[in-house]
């Protein structure tokens, strides 16, 4: 039985999707989405095939048809490996765009946002809520000082891409005001059906007892929109772009020259594909981070259609089978084995002075509630959380990871093939080479 999936040509699942409905979809709907996400996968591999044919050829001297600039830029940048710059000021390396954007949740969780979002109660005012929000970030800041211990971390802000250390804080547990969305299907069906395990910081089938616990641990829910109405790099910002980033009023001119805070609020609404990273999870999960500050949960959120189906151990089973036990999406990689490390830094309190400074300056800190830094660090000082309260040191908050598990850790990266890792090939403009040698300096005083 069919709920009646439309697929029309604007890349709406059913008719009337602003009707901000739930659709309750069967088994055949759900296998009629994998054929769907089958014919995805086999038109992103084939623009790829054509570019690459058209690239070998020009290459060769070969005459070529013309194509349209923009049509040709569009498709380029629907592919893997080209490098673009994000509104939030970092380089990233692209994955192929699917035309779809999804999530999925195995359970009803009723208002669907983001986990710093549920920290901010009721009743809070907008100081405690910002100084919750800073306290968010110097955790990230601890994370981000921690995997870069990893050695291919540096070497990858050095040789490869910027670095997104919010995005991958969010994917490595961190609470952020960020949203996961793929453009996998299988991925987005994977989260709906398989139950994650904190401990193994790992992913198992469904029980029965885990299917019957209460009414709302019965269904599966999917969210999906075409990436046209939010992805940033597939027309969803063009509204905003041409507000903050191309508008040639001298009142707005100065937009052009900012880089936005991906958390801030500021770019509340756009989807942003995470690009590759020099850990694993996000490329395979075919990952994007949509800022959800000041957004209204997916439940209420018109973009998005909802699904819903009946979970089933067989299914959940199947699916988990299918993702090669959520390999596929989940890699076992060396990041895993710091799992004890990270998460002490979600439950930190103490932080350094350096760690508050560059919170202050590069993380959109409200300056009309905090109009200097010393009147955050005052603030900041003693404000008592669920993990205590928090304490600012000269020091650098030092997390000494042993050798021989960094060694086991770095065991996983070293020697890889990171052009492979992306795709075969990056795709950059000489602007782009040279900024990536001024990192390289910057990171290791020369050129390596």
């Amino acid at each position: 039985m069919s709920s009646g999936l439309v697929y029309d040509k604007n890349g709406w699942l059913f008719e009337n999707p602003q009707e901000n409905v739930m659709h309750d979809i069967s088994i055949d709907d759900i296998n009629q989405l994998l054929r769907y996400a089958e014919w995805e996968d086999t038109r992103v591999k084939a623009i790829k095939h054509a570019l690459d044919e058209r690239n070998e050829a020009i290459r060769n001297g070969i005459d070529v048809p013309e194509v349209d600039y923009i049509l040709e830029q569009f498709l380029i940048m629907r592919t893997e490996g080209t490098v673009t710059q994000m509104p939030y000021g970092l380089h990233i390396i692209t994955f192929p765009s699917k035309g779809h954007l999804f999530r999925g949740e195995i359970q009803n969780y009723h208002k669907s946002i983001p986990s710093l979002n549920r920290m901010l109660k009721d009743g809070m005012s907008n100081k405690e809520k910002e100084l919750i929000r800073v306290i968010a970030h110097l955790r990230k800041r601890q994370f981000g000082r921690l995997i870069w211990k990893i050695n291919v971390v540096p070497y990858w802000e050095a040789k490869i891409s910027d670095i997104n250390f919010d995005a991958l804080a969010q994917h490595y547990g961190l609470a952020t005001h960020l949203m996961d969305l793929t453009n996998d299907f299988k991925a987005a069906l994977f989260f709906a059906t398989c139950k994650y395990v904190s401990e193994t910081d790992s992913y198992r089938p469904l029980t029965q007892e885990d299917i019957d616990k209460n009414e709302d641990t019965q269904f599966g829910y999917i969210f999906h929109t075409p990436d046209w109405t939010i992805d940033f790099l597939n027309g969803g910002g063009t509204e905003w772009s041409f507000k903050h980033l191309y508008n040639t009023d001298p009142v707005n001119a100065a937009c052009a020259e900012k880089s936005f805070f991906l958390q801030s609020g500021e770019v509340d609404g756009l989807a942003f594909q995470i690009g590759y990273q020099p850990l694993q999870r996000c490329d395979h999960q075919s990952a994007y981070v949509y800022p959800m500050r000041n957004g209204r949960p997916l439940q209420n959120n018109w973009r998005f259609e909802k699904m819903r189906f009946h979970q089933s151990v067989e299914m959940s089973q199947h699916v988990y089978q299918m993702m090669d036990g959520g390999k596929r999406i989940f890699p076992n990689e060396g990041v895993t084995e710091l799992h004890d490390y990270i998460e002490r830094i979600k439950h930190s309190v103490a932080f350094s002075m350096d760690e508050l400074r560059e919170v202050y300056e590069d993380d959109g800190v409200k300056k009309t509630l905090f109009p200097t830094f010393d009147t955050l660090k005052t603030a900041l000082i003693g404000y008592t959380t669920s993990d205590g309260a928090v304490s600012i040191q000269n020091e650098p908050i030092e997390y000494d990871v042993p050798q021989k598990l960094l060694d086991t850790v770095n065991s996983h990266y070293d020697g890889k093939d990171l052009l492979r890792a992306v795709g075969g090939v990056i795709r950059q403009t000489p602007f782009d080479r040279e900024y990536r040698k001024q990192r390289c300096i910057a990171i290791y005083g020369k050129l390596i």
